[in-house]
């Protein structure tokens, strides 16, 4: 399996919890899942968990409830659409931490660039000496 097919399954597995949960766990009707709500809605539900998962919590919860109250046709074990979506919210995958420093390219360490750019000016002043040597 290559690495980009390998992420893409971690991504799916990781809002699996979250995509097949029901919406009312406790309703003797045809269970409803996220996946199934944000497929009737036309939204791809991964991205969509992607997206949710990135928010704030309760913004990510007052999204969702929205969502749950488009359902066409909800009935109304879906009203209280607000505390359905606050447990499902934390279904979601924590996010990560945010540091204050920028994200670095894969394989480009900040002390071999700063390394790097120390020794080609340092090579650039010895062909200056060099060329200042020689016209005397």
């Amino acid at each position: 399996m290559t690495n980009s097919a390998s992420a893409s399954s971690n991504i799916t597995l990781a809002f699996d919890n979250f995509l097949f949960a029901r919406i009312d766990k406790n309703s003797e009707e045809t269970p409803l899942s996220v996946l199934s709500v944000l497929a009737r809605l036309g939204i791809d539900p991964w991205e969509e968990a992607a997206r949710l998962a990135q928010l704030p919590r309760l913004a990510a919860a007052e999204r969702l409830a929205s969502m749950i109250a488009a359902i066409p046709g909800a009935s109304s074990a879906y009203l209280d659409a607000r505390t359905v979506s606050d447990r499902l919210i934390s279904l979601l995958p924590a996010r990560p931490a945010v540091t204050g420093r920028p994200r670095l390219e894969a394989g480009v360490h900040p002390r071999s660039t700063s390394w790097f750019a120390v020794l080609l000016i340092l090579a650039a002043l010895l062909v200056v000496i060099k060329s200042i040597l020689v016209s005397y």
